[in-house]
């Protein structure tokens, strides 16, 4: 809350237009925060308000608001997971774009097929997960396949999704 605080004083500073990427870069930020602030507000407001009613209905015995509060707190736990999993994205280039690079290696036609498969699960992950793709480059094998080819990831954390897709993928028949 206190970042938050800070990004959107420096972003009502007229002068920070004299910096565009730089105004960008908090303005990227300021979204970022205000998603995680509202979560937790949201989260602290329903979870005193299912207190207050939990002891409500548990003084009148009332079984459904109890079962109610229940199912609200399902959903608030969910909403809790959802910013636990978030904060598994918390390096300081999470949040920005990648580049993925897929080179066939040694192994002939084999490799260079395996090679265009993974891209084109690469491609379909991507799309899946809401990332703008771009194929940025492709070197097409000798018969089949592709010997390289090289992907970009736009979109909210594509760089924290894809930082640990690193090394070899061997097809074992």
């Amino acid at each position: 809350k206190e970042r938050l605080t800070e990004v959107v004083r420096e972003l009502e500073d007229p002068a920070i237009w004299n910096k565009p990427e730089y105004a960008q870069e908090l303005g990227r930020e300021r979204a970022q925060l205000e998603k995680v602030v509202d979560v937790i507000e949201n989260l602290s407001s329903s979870l005193s308000d299912a207190n207050e009613l939990l002891e409500m209905a548990t003084a009148e015995g009332d079984v459904d608001t109890i079962e109610s509060v229940s199912d609200d707190l399902a959903q608030q736990e969910k909403a809790l997971e959802g910013l636990e999993f978030q904060r598994m994205f918390s390096g300081k280039m999470d949040a920005n774009n990648a580049y993925l690079d897929i080179q066939s290696g040694s192994g002939g036609t084999e490799a260079q097929d395996w090679a265009e498969m993974i891209l084109r699960m690469y491609l379909r992950w991507g799309e899946a997960r809401g990332f703008q793709t771009e194929l940025i480059e492709v070197s097409a094998g000798e018969v089949a396949g592709i010997k390289s080819a090289t992907i970009k990831f736009a979109g909210e954390y594509a760089f924290g999704w894809l930082r640990t897709e690193t090394g070899v993928h061997r097809l074992v028949r």
